[in-house]
């Protein structure tokens, strides 16, 4: 492949965020197939994004001479599998995260990848926040002093309703985690990438609605959360268990020595990022992406300006990168191993009460 030729993009899932992918890739790459299990879902999105041709399973995607990288966005438990099958035909591949179930699938693909020497990136979209790019330069560049704490929050309201019905998101053979693995798992990311490796953990993490209503009729997820929300979705009185964590707590011990903790709940609403040290702490909010600066001896935050020097970004701008220029800049299936090893970690700290060394 020539270095101006585009790449083109296989896409196996067409759920809810399949749609945040497609944009990213259209913008930077070019579309050629599309396959989801359920085949509507992929021809609305060929629709909605002209893609040219849906396949109907993995294997005849996977075979085409028109696709050089797939991006993966299926359910957890599917991502091994397919991410093994891609680079066993040559394939590049972007997976969502996390990026498997078990550390050991996630090692899995990572020797792989060396093996086959293909190119890999993760689904780390919180590296990609200008605000936090910036924060990661001013860190880099020992603005703080000595680093005394790291505290993250990444939560989101959609389950707070205990209405809201069972979806594979709450079933640990599918999904794995709950919200660790689909909300914490960011968190652990920007905490190894702001400041360095995790050596060990301590982890708690809570059902706090034991049971929902089962799903009576399929709708991919975005579409599932305006229908309930608008009191049009369809219910059952009949209730099943939800498997895997609402809330999770993290107590974390870096490399360098410094403590931190990680928060995330699928039953709240809470975004923000707090780094303290000797000279100076910051703070950092989503909405609107806003870093804050307050210096030591200082009381109050103030307002962090960006330089207009950072380029847009996106999800899939390094792994497309990676691909053109031969590299292999994170975040690559090491940063989502990195993330997985840590994730197990957190399970064994919650099932034996104790700190765990990742």
């Amino acid at each position: 492949m020539k270095m101006y030729d585009p790449i083109r993009i296989g896409m196996i899932g067409a759920g809810h965020i399949a749609g945040s992918h497609a944009a990213c890739w259209q913008n930077e790459a070019v579309i050629t197939a599309v396959c989801s299990r359920q085949r509507s879902k992929a021809e609305q999105l060929a629709r909605k994004f002209d893609i040219p041709v849906v396949c109907d399973d993995i294997p005849s995607l996977l075979n085409r001479d028109d696709v050089d990288a797939v991006g993966i966005t299926t359910p957890p438990h599917l991502h091994h599998p397919i991410a093994m099958q891609a680079m066993q035909a040559g394939k590049h591949v972007f997976c969502e995260k996390p990026l498997a179930l078990t550390g050991e699938e996630a090692r899995q693909m990572v020797e792989l990848a060396e093996k086959t020497g293909v190119k890999t990136g993760v689904q780390s979209g919180m590296r990609h926040f200008k605000s936090l790019r910036h924060l990661q330069q001013i860190i880099k560049q020992g603005a703080l002093g000595q680093i005394f704490s790291f505290h993250g929050a990444w939560s989101f309201d959609w389950a707070k309703d205990p209405k809201f019905p069972l979806t594979w998101r709450f079933k640990r053979d599918e999904a794995g985690t709950g919200v660790l693995g689909d909300l914490g798992v960011y968190l652990i990311d920007v905490a190894r990438w702001l400041l360095c490796e995790i050596n060990s953990v301590w982890g708690d993490m809570n059902i706090c609605i034991a049971q929902r209503p089962p799903l009576v009729e399929y709708h991919h997820f975005g579409e599932l959360r305006r229908q309930h929300q608008a009191g049009m979705l369809k219910t059952s009185h009949d209730r099943v268990d939800v498997e895997n964590e609402d809330v999770c707590h993290l107590l974390l011990r870096f490399e360098n020595g410094v403590s931190g903790t990680i928060r995330s709940s699928r039953l709240h609403v809470e975004h923000e990022i707090k780094i303290e040290g000797e000279r100076a702490s910051y703070l950092w909010h989503l909405k609107p992406d806003q870093l804050l600066c307050r210096k030591a001896g200082e009381t109050d935050y103030s307002s962090v300006t960006i330089p207009d020097t950072y380029s847009e970004e996106s999800m899939v701008t390094h792994f497309l990168y990676n691909i053109r220029q031969n590299k292999n800049e994170p975040p690559t299936f090491f940063d989502g191993l990195k993330a997985q090893l840590l994730m197990d970690a957190v399970v064994q700290s919650d099932r034996d009460r104790c700190w765990v060394d990742v």
